[in-house]
């Protein structure tokens, strides 16, 4: 009698699982932080972080804005400044499209102690589950004229773009001038779910460093 009582129970706990209704949503679950940056030439940063994404997607949990320390390049190290700034996100979404992106802004200061940016950048957060190590190349936009260059810097107002997740976006860039200004590396660690229930596949992670 006891084995047929676990019969009928494994039975219908198998209906259930076939009838359960399927996950409307998949969810992108990211944790890390922004390590470091690397601007030679350049000491006393800070970096401002930000979060796009699609209009399909939603933050769950978590902050869509951060703003690490101001830090120094340590006596007899390398070029880097080092942060350490906590990441914690989760979003949802129905489609891939609009794939959340990290945008980073570096600020620094001017020989008169002015703030001016030091770089932007942005990257998409790793399709693959995972730990991740990526480092993300920086730029600045340039002046249309040299002029333009010596009132900037005498100002201390450098070409800057307006929208801070102008990096992000995929149109625009054509008209811009820019040039390479450092890196900053970020470690992450990335959990799906519900991808496969949805259609999706998932890549299988390889845990090398990234440089994107």
């Amino acid at each position: 009698r006891r084995a047929a009582g676990q019969g009928r129970m494994a039975t219908s706990a198998a209906m259930l699982d076939r009838n359960a209704t399927p996950p409307s949503t998949f969810e992108v679950h990211v944790t890390g932080q922004v390590e470091s940056g690397t601007f030679l030439g350049d000491d006393n940063l800070y970096c401002n972080i930000l979060v796009h994404h699609g209009v399909d997607w939603q933050v769950v949990a978590g902050m869509e804005e951060g703003v690490t320390q101001v830090a120094a390049i340590s006596p007899g190290s390398d070029a880097r400044v080092v942060w350490n700034f906590p990441l914690e996100l989760t979003f949802k979404s129905t489609n891939v499209y609009g794939w959340p992106q990290i945008v980073l802004t570096v600020h620094g200061t001017d020989f008169l102690n002015r703030d001016v940016i030091r770089g932007y950048g942005s990257v998409h957060i790793p399709v693959v589950p995972g730990a991740h190590e990526i480092e993300v190349p920086m730029f600045r936009p340039l002046s249309s004229s040299l002029l333009q260059q010596f009132i900037g810097w005498f100002n201390a107002t450098p070409a800057e773009y307006i929208d801070p997740k102008r990096p992000a976006l995929p149109t625009g860039r054509e008209v811009t001038r820019v040039r390479t200004s450092g890196s900053v590396v970020l470690k992450l660690n990335v959990v799906l779910r519900n991808m496969k229930q949805l259609g999706y596949s998932i890549p299988v992670s390889s845990n090398l460093k990234v440089y994107q």
